[in-house]
């Protein structure tokens, strides 16, 4: 009988569509391989799959980063010099907000997600099957809520995938708006008593990750529920569910926030770091990389002191409104930290990128010649800090403008740069072993100032944003400097840069559609939600009115 279950098992999982849109796909992963199945570890190796749908959405510039950063304030990717970066048009289309159904990232994002959806109902099933605990069933079911309020987030949908439909001809149920805001709350209750805390591994989704994830849905229930008002309605007792699901994170002892250094959260040191709740496990072995961070730095910035392969990619830049939003406040450890320093001497191991926003003449290590694989050193075998020249593309010393845009000002120096991602220097090319955070407590401190402050508890919302600050090494803010909701939203944008949640941030604070930045004019407010790729609407076609697009597409 045991035979059977596995025999079946792996049919299913090899075979059987995970997209919940029924598209099919073949997986790689060997924790799915017979072996695997019949080894003590099977549950947890079955797991494996359903978290790697989260690698490409969150490491890659041009995943999320593309539809939360670019189509915000914050980034943009111009044609630079006519010769890099076009694309296809993705970037600048999403910067505009000049979109179709078709566009690549938009369906990129959508397939990952849905079969994320797909492949924890599967490892859900599994592991059942195989006898599994009832702690990984429970996180096998959360990840199909998280990667569900991904889906709600950005297209404003949500499937109810359902262990004993997989293999089956039983299509997913699926929800829209503040239907979908309850199941997926409903979902995240049902395994939190299940699942550990997060002390046990950050990693993993978790009993705090689970609270975390309700404060996030919960402060965008407003805007979940009526995507295209003109003003969201925030109920209180939303707001006080955010509030005491963030005070129980902040208050229970497993969590602190960063106090040495911001940018420890985005390096090496966030492994174990009492601030993540929960983060992606990067592994070089299992495609992990650090293209966040080589996506805005040039291709003259060489990142490895052993070895020359690792570079920029000249890519991403930061709006000039972006970069403006920082006027006063460019002392705060958040906009910029120097590791390096302008010209001098660094031994390898104490080697790293300056991080934070990047402008003027940039310093770095410069190779002997430009085919050399050897740095140049000083006297003492140290390496040599020099400032930079684009050799790879202009030929003109690395000097980083403010001014940048789509028509003009798009050579391969305009924009400031972020550099907010470290990079493995230990790795060659674009690999990396950093895990990416995706729910850590600075957020549930911005997101309980942001409920009191919209419950007009100002006071309160001062004392978290000044704790914030306090943490960061940024100074106090007083009562007459955070008195309006455009003051809390630029704090968020402080805080929050480069996480994959600008436009989230925006579209709540109604300046994403309704703002302007260079090159982008307020746009409709359809843009507020993103089309469902065309081609699984058409793969849908079997079954009227399964798959609505969403209005105005």
């Amino acid at each position: 009988m045991k035979k059977a279950v596995l025999t079946t098992t792996i049919l299913i999982i090899s075979v059987i569509m995970y997209s919940c849109t029924d598209l099919s796909e073949t997986v790689r992963d060997t924790a799915l391989q017979q072996d695997a199945l019949e080894s003590p570890n099977a549950p947890q190796q079955i797991l494996a799959p359903a978290y790697e749908r989260m690698l490409n959405p969150l490491e890659r510039h041009n995943w999320f980063n593309n539809l939360q950063g670019v189509s915000s304030m914050e980034q943009i990717v111009p044609f630079r010099g006519g010769t890099d970066w076009f694309d296809g048009g993705r970037f600048i289309e999403m910067h505009q907000h000049s979109w179709t159904p078709s566009h690549t990232t938009i369906n990129d994002v959508w397939r990952n997600l849905t079969q994320g959806v797909g492949r924890s109902a599967i490892a859900e099933k599994t592991i059942a099957d195989l006898g599994g605990d009832a702690a990984l069933i429970a996180e096998a079911r959360a990840l199909k809520a998280l990667y569900n309020y991904w889906l709600l987030d950005l297209y404003n949908v949500a499937f109810e995938k359902l262990p004993e439909d997989v293999g089956t001809p039983n299509l997913s149920t699926v929800f829209r708006g503040s239907d979908a805001v309850e199941y997926i709350y409903n979902e995240l209750s049902a395994v939190e008593g299940s699942l550990p805390p997060a002390s046990v591994n950050e990693t993993r989704f978790n009993r705090d990750a689970v609270a975390a994830l309700k404060v996030r849905l919960l402060l965008n229930k407003a805007v979940y529920s009526d995507r295209y008002a003109d003003q969201f309605t925030h109920n209180d007792a939303d707001l006080n569910s955010v509030i005491d699901y963030a005070t129980q994170l902040i208050d229970d002892g497993n969590f602190q926030l960063e106090t040495e250094n911001y940018f420890y959260l985005f390096g090496k040191e966030n492994e174990g770091n009492p601030e993540v709740i929960f983060a992606f496990n990067q592994q070089p072995e299992t495609g992990g990389g650090h293209r966040l961070s080589y996506f805005h730095a040039s291709r003259n910035r060489h990142g490895n002191p052993w070895n020359t392969s690792k570079t920029g990619s000249d890519g991403g830049a930061l709006t000039q409104d972006f970069y403006d939003m920082w006027e006063g406040e460019r002392d705060d450890p958040r906009y910029y930290y120097e590791f390096l320093p302008d010209e001098g001497c660094v031994s390898p191991d104490d080697f790293r990128w300056n991080r934070g926003v990047q402008i003027g003449q940039q310093y770095g290590i410069v190779p002997d010649t430009e085919s050399s694989n050897v740095y140049r050193q000083c006297e003492n075998g140290d390496l040599e800090i020099l400032p930079l020249v684009d050799f790879a593309r202009s030929g003109q010393s690395m000097i980083y403008t403010r001014e940048v845009g789509l028509e003009t000002d798009r050579g391969h120096l305009t924009g400031a740069r972020s550099i907010k991602w470290d990079n493995d220097k230990f790795l060659l090319g674009s690999q990396s072993s950093i895990n990416i955070p995706v729910l850590r407590l600075g957020e549930m401190y911005l997101s309980r100032a942001e409920a009191y402050a919209r419950q007009n508890n100002w006071e309160a919302a001062l004392t978290d944003i000044n704790t914030l600050r306090n943490a960061r090494g940024a100074r106090q803010l007083s009562p007459n400097e955070l008195s309006t909701l455009s003051d809390l939203e630029r704090e968020w944008i402080f805080e929050m840069y480069q996480e994959h949640k600008t436009r989230t941030i925006q579209v709540r604070f109604h300046t994403y559609t309704e703002g302007t930045w260079r090159d982008k004019n307020p746009s409709n407010v359809i843009r507020r939600v993103f089309p469902i790729p065309q081609s699984a609407i058409d793969a849908a076609q079997g079954e009227p009115g399964y798959l609505e697009q969403n209005p105005g597409y």
